[in-house]
C-alpha cells in the first residue's frame, strides 16, 4: 500500500538513513497493508524550480516495486510537482545504493572527492524525467487530466 509517510514511517526510515526533516520534506511510503511494515520509502526535500533531491530507503525491493512506489514518486515529482529531474547523493562506499539508483534510471553526473568522509567520495546522481522508466505522462481521460496510477484505480 502506498501512502504519505506517517510518523512511524519517518522513524523507521531515519534508523536506516539519518536525516532531518525540513519544512519542504515530503515522503511516500510503501507498506504492508496488514502490518504497516515499511517496505520502502522515498523522501523528497530541497525543492527547486526544476528539481528535487530524493533519498531512497528500501527494506524489501520486490514488495516496494510491486507496490509501484517508484511510479508513484515519478508521478508526484514530475506530473504533480512539475519538476524535470530528481537528484540524489550517495556515498561511494555504498555500492548497493548506487546499484539501486542505476536500476531506477539515475546516472552519475558528478563526484565530490572525499565529499562524504576521508577517502569516501560523494556521488551526485540525476534522474531526468524523460529517462525515468517509471514516469508515465498524464493523459486526458473524459476531459480530466489523470495519472497512470489513478487510471488503474479507475479501471479496477
Amino acid at each position: 500500500m502506498i501512502r504519505a509517510m506517517t510518523e512511524a514511517d519517518w522513524e523507521a526510515a531515519k534508523r536506516v538513513m539519518p536525516m532531518s526533516l525540513k519544512e519542504d520534506t515530503r515522503g511516500v511510503a510503501s507498506v504492508d497493508p496488514e502490518t504497516g511494515e515499511l517496505w520502502g520509502c522515498v523522501v523528497c526535500e530541497d525543492w527547486t524550480v526544476t528539481a528535487v533531491c530524493c533519498h531512497i530507503v528500501i527494506n524489501d525491493m520486490r514488495k516496494a516495486v510491486r507496490d509501484r512506489i517508484f511510479t508513484e514518486v515519478a508521478d508526484y515529482v514530475f506530473n504533480q510537482g512539475g519538476r524535470i529531474k530528481i537528484l540524489g547523493t550517495v556515498p561511494a562506499d555504498n555500492p548497493a545504493a548506487v546499484s539501486v539508483n542505476k536500476k531506477i534510471g539515475f546516472r552519475e553526473i558528478f563526484r565530490i572527492e572525499e565529499g562524504y568522509d576521508w577517502g569516501i567520495d560523494y556521488i551526485i546522481m540525476e534522474l531526468r524525467k524523460e529517462d525515468c522508466p517509471y514516469w508515465i505522462p498524464r493523459e486526458n481521460i473524459d476531459g480530466q487530466e489523470v495519472t497512470e496510477s489513478a487510471r488503474l484505480r479507475i479501471a479496477s
